[in-house]
């Protein structure tokens, strides 16, 4: 029980740190596009979206690093843990190095490349520079986070997390408050927020895994290269990502307009809440996950898999069944100056992957354990190629406008997270192919009842004012998880959940 109580506290913390960042963009999205316009909002979002282009990069050293390093460490190979933790180390350093040397001369001719108001230029060029300092201060600092898996303390780095958007969010209401608005200040909130962290990660790194220490003499090149062939596959995998839903923005500058590009980026900053949800649940349950791989504990392997994907599907559900019954409202009291129903009907095509994608989400990281990663990149990367194709289709030969950005990445979302994805992973675990499919389907059932209930209690109680709003959605979220629970969860969980309760009344 008390690895589940440490999974739920985890949670609990991330969880505050998520909503402290939400607050972040709930107040700083009205007011960027109020103060400065809705296309220099756009280019906040296109910022982050380029520095998410050039991670594609890292991602290749990176992504295997928790688990060569955590597996090693767990069966007390410390000393080639420590070649794994050097080799990520100085790795990253010169990567991240060289990343932000060429953003910086992209950034000096940053008009010739975009769509960018004369008076914006300026503003958007140091925009982002500080973007890209952030991302190398975020890089050179990854291998630092895998103490944090080793010893499972991710509660710890999500209270970081919690004083890192504190202190960003500090500064941003410093610098709108006493000085004129600038889009370049979320730069400077970015680079806060990640020193926070860093820093707790460095604490962490030193308190609880005081064996693995920084040597040059332990670089390895060779590990390097381990590293990065396993790794090349989820940097391929995250191009087709981008392919996917990370081009969005830019294909709305260049063929669109600016203006559009800054309704799209609102559109993305809600889905970041979906995303976020995701990453919220699954992460706390990959030190788990490695654990009870390198202990070579299948049985309890897929148990918490199983686990993850009814808590992931849970939250999900909430938050799309709720935007789906309260959205159009949500717009309305949010940005009232901005075109509601666009906004929540672009939202809805961006979103409704979740139902698909909320309870598999966890899944993810059998990929990484069973190192089996080239059948879905290839299969990511070509639906990203279609994908951009049928933008650039809807977009030149018809009228869809807008809209086109959205309803192709919705069809071939759906169909990778609903077909080839769950497939492929029972596979790669060894088990039967449909086996993840009767709790997908449950959490699809799941999801359907909600929107009916949750429309019905929000035609019922009008939502006018954010109290008002408030108050209806925490109805809508107690009834949602009953319904969840009593639809997805087993007889034997069920009644683990009544004796929790009883034992607490």
């Amino acid at each position: 029980m008390s690895k589940y109580k440490k999974l739920a506290f985890t949670i609990l913390v991330t969880g505050d740190a998520f909503a402290i960042n939400y607050l972040i963009n709930f107040f700083l999205t009205p007011y960027v596009t109020e103060n400065i316009g809705t296309d220099a909002y756009g280019f906040v979002t296109l910022a982050r979206s380029f520095a998410s282009y050039a991670m594609i990069i890292t991602i290749a050293l990176n992504s295997y690093a928790a688990r060569f390093i955590t597996v090693e460490y767990h069966r007390n190979n410390i000393y080639v843990a420590n070649i794994y933790y050097n080799s990520v180390f100085f790795a990253d350093l010169l990567l991240g190095s060289l990343i932000f040397v060429a953003s910086i001369l992209f950034s000096l001719k940053i008009e010739f490349f975009l769509d960018i108001d004369a008076r914006l230029v300026d503003d958007v060029r140091v925009l982002f520079v500080l973007v890209f300092l952030n991302l190398w201060i975020n890089t050179s600092g990854t291998a630092l986070q895998v103490a944090a898996y080793i010893k499972n303390k991710l509660d710890v780095i999500g209270i970081a997390r919690s004083a890192s958007y504190i202190a960003e969010a500090l500064l941003l209401i410093g610098c709108y408050t006493f000085f004129p608005a600038k889009v370049f200040f979320v730069g400077i909130g970015m680079i806060v927020a990640t020193m926070t962290i860093t820093c707790s990660n460095f604490y962490v790194a030193k308190k609880y895994t005081p064996e693995l220490n920084i040597d040059k003499s332990l670089f390895s090149p060779k590990a390097v290269k381990k590293l990065v062939v396993y790794g090349v596959w989820n940097s391929l995998n995250s191009l087709g990502n981008t392919l996917n839903n990370g081009l969005d923005l830019i294909v709305a500058n260049v063929m669109l307009s600016a203006m559009a590009m800054g309704q799209i980026s609102i559109v993305k900053t809600v889905f970041a809440i979906f995303s976020g949800v995701y990453q919220l649940i699954a992460q706390p349950f990959q030190p788990i996950f490695l654990k009870d791989y390198a202990a070579g504990n299948k049985h309890e392997l897929m148990k918490n898999l199983k686990l993850s994907m009814k808590i992931s599907g849970l939250i999900s559900n909430l938050i799309f069944a709720g935007f789906f019954a309260l959205g159009l409202d949500y717009f309305r009291l949010w940005i009232p100056s901005q075109d509601s129903n666009l906004m929540y009907q672009l939202t809805l095509l961006a979103t409704v992957t979740c139902i698909l994608e909320g309870p598999i989400y966890p899944l993810y990281y059998i990929y990484t354990l069973t190192e089996k990663n080239k059948i879905p990149c290839l299969i990511t990367i070509a639906g990203g190629i279609l994908n951009v194709i049928g933008m650039y289709s809807l977009i030149k030969y018809t009228s869809v406008g807008v809209y086109s950005i959205q309803i192709t990445t919705a069809v071939i979302m759906l169909f990778i997270s609903g077909v080839t994805n769950p497939l492929y992973m029972a596979h790669c675990f060894g088990e039967k192919l449909f086996v993840f499919y009767p709790i997908i389907g449950r959490n699809v059932l799941s999801c359907g009842v909600m929107m009916v209930i949750m429309k019905i209690i929000s035609s019922t109680m009008k939502t006018t004012t954010w109290i008002s709003l408030i108050i209806v959605a925490l109805v809508c979220v107690l009834i949602g998880s009953l319904i969840h629970v009593l639809i997805v969860f087993s007889i034997e969980e069920k009644a683990k959940f009544l004796k929790i309760f009883q034992h607490k009344n």
